[in-house]
């Protein structure tokens, strides 16, 4: 039909213009799409060729520090070997000084000044005599006549022989331990002992020896643990007389084992640790240790350098890929006319699109594929929705659900005591910690089929399903005094006031019941805390 109008052929230029823009901007996306690919490609085949020379070049460097670990553990165990060497020799040559053989209280506190001056192993020296009473001591703290019982006195007093002893708690209140020789009188018989202490707390002459480790600046350090597998030297002073015998390397080494292995340390930090036992008489073992995370600055640079090698490389092959892209766009240009059908609503256009096509087929594949994770993480989202993040336990939310199932029930109510002391005394990281302490406790004390909640802030209830009043009333103490004998992440025991009601017996809502119950706590906690209060039942019609 011939155009008549110029206002015809107005709509028909527009037209034309507006398909050929569309195909323009289609062009432009499947040019986009395929580079996108291209270079996910091209960065797949990069990170691939790169991968084994970085995991390679990892591996090297814990075997580099696994090496240099053990073999500054060995050292620092010959180190200590000779140092203890040369102080039982100062004690021994000390103790043949007249002084001490004639037990005069002057003399000697003279000889353990001048012991306690020409060396720098010890922060204190005694003397004391057979029966266990100090003659003397250095610096001099006015002890003269006391008797010791502490058990590194003991130990000296009853082995009678050269020894180093475990950590203890001495006369003057400080964590030390003892290094020690007899002392025989002009007759040979046994006079004493004369000993040197190191105060682990304070400064000492182990610092001095351990203190500085060539591998510091990759936040590596050395501690020593005795043969308890107590710390009884650590950088951080926090952890001195810490037992963490737990920890692998710290057990290989109470073995009298020499080596290295990569493990968790206490605090649940991955290490790279060498370790070596001391002479059997001292019975110590030294931990070499360093972070393994230390790694990722020497595989970092690695990828640096890598991804400058290969940016020319990349960039030549995208731009010939642009070229060669521009040549391959209109064959497929029937494929985007479908795809644009399907925005449309349209989805039986999809039968018209070439089954040859590979991609075409992969990406509905992967759609499928799409849809059905997200329709797994929705479910996955829901069921985390009803769960507390900080402690694992059940939420409100899943509290509703719950008790829609279960024809008779009761409830404990209760809530940490004086927690907010624990926010302000220790932080919000400890008052976290003691959350999940509370969480695990209660999970420990209950049966799997009851149900725990934290049901806001330091609150937790428990759902006891077919539980009558008088028996919940005893799991709530039960737990109250589990609670009461072991210690909490605060290294005390903390406390708990709860309130204990039960469906159909203090009422028969549940709206109520959990009011009454929630008076119950609010009664136990006014009433002196650490107690549990049962709901005060609601009469019933006769």
């Amino acid at each position: 039909m011939p155009l008549n109008t110029s206002k015809d052929k107005g709509i028909l230029n527009f037209n034309i213009m507006k398909k050929v823009e569309m195909i323009k901007l289609m062009k432009l996306s499947m040019k986009f799409l395929i580079l996108s690919l291209l270079s996910f490609a091209m960065i797949g085949t990069f990170v691939g060729s790169i991968a084994s020379s970085i995991i390679s070049s990892s591996n090297h460097l814990k075997e580099n520090y696994l090496a240099e670990n053990q073999y500054y553990a060995e050292k620092l165990a010959a180190t200590a070997n000779l140092l203890f060497k040369d102080m039982f020799k100062s004690l021994e040559v000390a103790a043949n000084d007249t002084s001490f053989k004639t037990a005069n209280a002057n003399e000697a506190g003279m000889g353990l000044n001048n012991l306690l001056q020409s060396t720098s192993y010890f922060n204190s020296t005694w003397f004391v005599d057979a029966s266990g009473l100090i003659v003397a001591t250095a610096p001099d703290i006015n002890f003269e006549g006391r008797k010791l019982n502490s058990s590194g006195a003991m130990e000296a007093l009853e082995k009678k022989m050269p020894l180093v002893s475990e950590p203890y708690i001495g006369a003057t209140g400080r964590l030390m331990i003892l290094v020690s020789v007899p002392v025989t009188d002009q007759s040979g018989l046994y006079a004493g002992y004369l000993g040197g202490t190191i105060y682990l707390e304070e400064y000492n002459s182990l610092k001095t020896v351990l203190g500085q480790h060539p591998l510091t600046g990759n936040k590596s350090y050395v501690y020593v643990v005795d043969s308890n597998g107590t710390i009884i030297y650590h950088p951080n002073k926090n952890f001195v007389n810490k037992n963490v015998q737990s920890n692998v390397s710290v057990q290989e080494v109470m073995k009298g084992k020499t080596g290295s292995l990569q493990g968790e340390n206490s605090e649940g930090i991955d290490m790279l640790a060498g370790y070596a036992p001391t002479a059997a008489s001292i019975g110590w073992g030294i931990i070499s240790q360093t972070p393994v995370n230390t790694l990722m600055e020497p595989t970092a640079e690695l990828v640096k350098k890598s991804i400058l090698n290969m940016i020319p490389f990349m960039i030549f092959i995208l731009v010939f890929s642009i070229i060669y892209l521009t040549r391959i766009v209109h064959p497929i240009r029937d494929l985007a006319l479908y795809a644009q059908n399907i925005s449309r609503n349209k989805p039986e256009q999809i039968k018209k699109i070439p089954a040859w096509y590979f991609e075409a087929r992969e990406l509905k594949r992967a759609i499928l594929v799409t849809v059905e994770h997200y329709q797994a993480r929705l479910i996955e989202a829901e069921s985390e929705s009803k769960r507390d993040q900080l402690t694992g336990l059940y939420n409100r939310r899943a509290l509703d659900k719950m008790i829609e199932d279960i024809n008779h029930y009761s409830l404990i109510l209760f809530d940490i005591d004086y927690f907010k002391s624990v926010n302000d005394q220790y932080g919000h990281l400890m008052g976290d910690q003691v959350l999940r302490y509370t969480a695990e406790t209660i999970m420990a004390e209950t049966k799997n089929t009851d149900f725990c909640f934290r049901w806001g802030g330091e609150e937790f209830l428990i759902l006891l399903p077919e539980t009558k009043q008088e028996e919940a009333y005893f799991i709530s103490e039960r737990i109250r005094e589990a609670f009461a004998r072991t210690l909490s992440p605060i290294d005390k025991p903390i406390t708990i006031s709860a309130g204990v009601g039960t469906l159909y017996e203090t009422s028969d809502y549940f709206s109520e019941l959990l009011h009454l119950t929630d008076q119950a706590l609010y009664e136990a906690k006014h009433s002196g805390r650490n107690t549990t209060i049962r709901a005060k039942n609601t009469p019933k019609l006769k």
